[in-house]
């Protein structure tokens, strides 16, 4: 088993910083920046498989996990 991290950092302009290694999250935001580069953009590739994005506040939404 491995571990899907995803680190958001908020920064002051209102826009976060979202770094993460799980493919199903980077799927959701890769389609989010096609549809709607304005509001995410995608910002670099790690070494690791992580991806780093750059969202406007008002298209960050955090959800609770769904119980497995």
């Amino acid at each position: 088993m491995f571990k899907l991290e995803t680190m958001i950092y908020a920064s002051e302009d209102g826009t976060y910083s979202v770094f993460t290694l799980n493919p199903d999250l980077q799927k959701q935001l890769d389609a989010l920046a096609t549809q709607h580069p304005e509001v995410c953009q995608r910002k670099a590739r790690g070494e690791a498989g992580g991806v780093t994005y750059q969202v406007r506040g008002a298209a960050l939404a955090i959800q609770p996990m769904r119980g497995s």
